[in-house]
């Protein structure tokens, strides 16, 4: 069975104009970026862009890669994800028992994932079905009603360090076996094991803020990825 690396990308964006094809750093774009980052694990038996952008398939001839054109019904954010993902994964042309590792341009500051896949078929061993990478935080939380979430008031306060973990997706890494993708039309697997990311290396692309960010971490702040 084959490691294979799935990496969705669209022509356009709404947030961040052009997101995937703008230039992020060392003049290079977002998704030549991160097609850096995957030849480098040298980690994957095959890698693939699912995209509806011709910028996507001069990319990937260029770097060896292959391409699997996608239809624009499946590039806009109407679609429900759940169709996109069932759509992508279906059209990878690579058996059903081969795993999919599901790569997302918009964490360009995540790059391990030599580790991440060693981590992955190591865990299969103890009933795990997949991977999916998150970043832990114990933050006192509250909601809309103005009702506290993850703690108490009053006399009842805790400290921080004493509060339960909580994890969010980060969006960078997600790995099952592509029937598994099919059956559930979702990344994250039915008993997924959390692959635990820094700070550093959890921040998503989703609105310019977020883009300049990463570009700053990424030019002056690689000190902070173990702060």
């Amino acid at each position: 069975m084959k490691t294979i690396a799935v990496i969705p990308v669209k022509e356009k964006s709404e947030r961040v104009e052009n997101k995937n094809f703008k230039e992020f750093a060392d003049g290079l774009n977002l998704l030549e970026f991160k097609l850096n980052q995957v030849k480098e694990s040298n980690c994957f038996d095959e890698v693939y862009i699912s995209s509806d952008a011709e910028k996507g398939k001069i990319l990937a001839d260029r770097f060896g890669f292959s391409f699997v054109k996608r239809d624009a019904y499946f590039c806009n954010n109407i679609t429900p994800w759940s169709e996109v993902i069932h759509h992508v994964a279906s059209s990878i042309p690579v058996n059903d028992d081969d795993h999919i590792a599901w790569i997302h341009t918009t964490s360009p500051l995540f790059n391990r994932y030599k580790e991440a896949v060693e981590k992955y078929h190591e865990i299969l061993k103890d009933g795990f079905d997949g991977l999916a990478a998150v970043n832990s935080f114990k933050e006192f939380i509250v909601t809309d009603k103005g009702r506290p979430y993850n703690y108490n008031w009053g006399v009842w306060h805790d400290y921080s360090q004493n509060l339960e973990k909580l994890s969010r997706i980060t969006g960078a890494l997600f790995i099952t076996k592509k029937e598994e993708m099919i059956r559930n039309r979702y990344v994250i697997s039915r008993k997924p094991y959390w692959f635990e990311t820094s700070n550093f290396e959890a921040v998503d692309l989703d609105t310019p803020y977020d883009f300049k960010l990463a570009q700053f971490l990424y030019k002056y702040g690689l000190d902070l990825n173990n702060a």
